[in-house]
């Protein structure tokens, strides 16, 4: 009888300006979830690079403040390894809303 086979997935993980200084925090806490860290970059977007990783928030209002914050300050890029990472990942950022967020995760 064969065993079922694990498929492993990637998935980026950005620890972006304003969080940097928690970074051995957020990645504690990442491989406490089952993830592997597979590789790690440390790096400046320029504004062009924020407009083209946010390219889909194109034409929002929310897109300059968007790609200001990303190219603010060095952000850390983080290649996720695990079974499910896509949808692991997702469970451990929680809602993208703001008001659903903070009815999961109050403060």
């Amino acid at each position: 009888m064969e065993s079922p086979q694990l498929v492993v997935e990637f998935t980026l993980a950005l620890i972006k300006p304003d969080a940097v200084h928690k970074e051995l925090e957020i990645e504690e806490t990442i491989l406490q979830s089952g993830f592997l860290i597979v590789q790690k970059r440390r790096l400046q977007l320029s504004p062009e690079q924020a407009s083209e990783f946010y390219a889909d928030h194109s034409g929002k209002m929310v897109f300059p403040s968007l790609t200001t914050h990303l190219c603010s300050g060095p952000l850390v890029a983080l290649l996720l390894a695990r079974d499910s990472a896509v949808r692991h990942w997702k469970d451990l950022l929680g809602p993208t809303d703001p008001e659903k967020a903070k009815e999961v995760q109050p403060r």
